[in-house]
This record gives C-alpha cells, structure tokens and sequence, in this order.
C-alpha cells in the first residue's frame, strides 16, 4: 500500500502546516463569530474530558479551515454473500476494516476497484478522524456543525475523538469504535447538562438525536440479522444475492435512505451486534461512572482478544468489568 501511506503522511503533513493554534483563531476578528465562539469551547470540552480520564494533551490545540466538507473519505470492503470485511494491516498500527483518504477521487477510485473486484464497498465522508495519539490531531472545519446541534456533536466529537487517544487496541476497530461511541454519547450529555442546564434546548435536542440514531439502528440491526441468516444458510448463492436484494430494498425504502446499504457499510453495525447492551452493563459495574470505564478500559491489552476484528465483544466486556470492580 506505498500509495495509500504516501497520501496519508502528505494529507497529515498539509494538516499539520495549515493549523493555527486555537486561541490566535478565537481571537482573529477576520474569523467569523459564531466559529470563534464554538472554538472557544473547546479548552473547556477537552478539560471536561481529561477530569474524566482521557488524554487530551496533544489534540485539538490548533484549527484547520478545510477546503471540503470532509476530513477524510473513509472507505470499506466487504464479500457480497457474508459480513466479511476486507482488512488492511500495517507495521506497528495493525489491522483495520477500511481506510481513510484525505482525497475523494483517491476515495472513490479505490471504493470503485474494490466494486471491479466483486466486492460490496463504498466512500464516505467522515466530518472527523483520529490517529490514535499517533500525531496532534488539530480540529476541523467539518467538525463544526451548520446547524442549531453544532455544539452538541463538537462536544461528542471532541470526546469521541478523544476516547480513541486514550484507550485504542490493535486490530480491534469494533471495540474501539464502541467504546469511544459510548463515552462520547455520554460525556457529551453531562457537559452539555453542565453548560447549558438539564431542562435547556442543547440537552434536550442531544438526546433526541440520540434516540433516533437508537430506533434507526434498531431496524437496521434486523435487516443485518436477517441477511445474516440468509449467507449462513444452504441456499444457492443466486438466491441469497435475490433475496439480500428484498431486504435492502425493504430497509432502504421504510427509513428513507439516500443511500442504498450493502454489506460493506451494514457491517459497521457490528459495533452496536457485538456489544449490544455490553458497555451499559459495564458502566454498571462501575457504579454507574464513565471515568470508571476508562481507567479499566485503560488496563486492557491486545491478548484479552481472541482474534483480529473481533465480531463478539462479549468475553472482553466481561472481563472489563471485573476490570471495574
């Protein structure tokens, strides 16, 4: 993947170069006011989280005005007929189950090689991105929301992005990408309830967002089971592409998708299978603190894994929380 790493190390480095450190932006009267306004929120979202437990020493002191709506384009492969993905592993950072281009065109040619090659695949963009404490992550312009919920998913945002500085286990995307969903959706609650008060319009419109999300994936997690089932059956393989088609079709049409699923982006919901109410039974054994979590999760090592991509996160948030108590 020489291609892929050279375009990595020069988007990262044109980051790096175009960053302004945070408070000469908050202080820049060139900068619109309501940017600077969210940007002058961050210190304290980062202390929120830090009180919390996460490493937020080396992220999020500079700002990067981008020239697109994205950060990255992230792009995932799976088999057509089993929630396979495709993986891609590297020296020292591990395996992961898609990649992140900083350039679309490189994004959709490669989502288009992979289709060329049968698989299911596809290119999203992706407002935000981590390195994993690998580089100082500077914020961006696509974390910035256009609408009345911008400093709600900054918050979450800033937290999730976070939560991935701090706790990150080679080859385990899955638990990874749950975990920091979890401590980001609940982190971001408490300093929004912090900021603006338990009954304000922000907590309010936070947790209704949330609980959307929550029924959408609900109904997606039965169209997965479903073809879940159909790829493990005996049925010829023509039947299974037919019938896979009426299931998408059917999830497509009742939640009004502008995108029509395949199993390359339905297999992202193997964050919300393999966990499933896991990370709150987790939080209970921690009496109730995400701080808690954290510093269990913390204790965790690559070894208490069974496998690369882990599909079931059962055994390990058992054993993180023995780790709480």
């Amino acid at each position: 993947m020489p291609r892929y790493l050279a375009q990595a190390a020069y988007g990262q480095l044109d980051l790096l170069q175009r960053a302004r450190p945070l408070d000469q932006v908050v202080n820049d009267p060139n900068v619109d006011l309501r940017t600077r306004m969210l940007l002058s929120a961050i210190p304290d979202i980062k202390a929120f989280g830090a009180a919390h437990g996460l490493d937020t020493r080396h992220n999020y002191d500079n700002y990067v005005e981008l020239d697109s709506s994205a950060a990255v384009w992230f792009v995932g492969a799976s088999d057509p007929v089993a929630f396979e993905p495709l993986q891609w592993c590297f020296p020292i950072a591990g395996c992961f189950a898609g990649l992140g281009w900083f350039d679309q065109d490189d994004a959709f040619a490669q989502r288009d090689e992979l289709a060329a090659k049968g698989y299911d695949s596809f290119a999203r963009p992706a407002d935000a991105y981590s390195t994993g404490g690998w580089f100082h992550d500077p914020v961006v312009s696509s974390m910035l929301s256009d609408g009345d919920d911008a400093w709600q998913w900054l918050a979450n945002v800033i937290l999730h992005e976070s939560t991935h500085a701090t706790v990150f286990i080679p080859d385990e995307p899955d638990f990874n990408e749950g975990f920091a969903e979890f401590v980001g959706d609940h982190l971001a609650d408490d300093w929004l309830v912090g900021r603006f008060g338990e009954s304000s319009d922000e907590v309010a419109n936070y947790r209704d967002d949330l609980a959307k999300r929550a029924a959408r994936v609900s109904r997606e997690l039965v169209a997965y089971k479903e073809l879940e089932a159909l790829y493990e059956s005996d049925a010829p393989r023509a039947e299974k592409l037919a019938k896979k088609d009426a299931i998408i079709d059917a999830l497509a049409d009742e939640l009004k998708l502008r995108e029509r699923p395949n199993n390359a982006t339905l297999i992202e919901l193997r964050v919300y299978e393999a966990a499933g109410d896991g990370f709150t039974k987790v939080q209970a054994a921690c009496g109730g603190s995400v701080a808690k979590m954290i510093a269990a999760a913390k204790k965790l090592k690559r070894s208490d894994f069974k496998e690369e991509l882990q599909p079931d996160l059962r055994p390990v948030l058992a054993h993180l929380a023995d780790l709480c108590r």
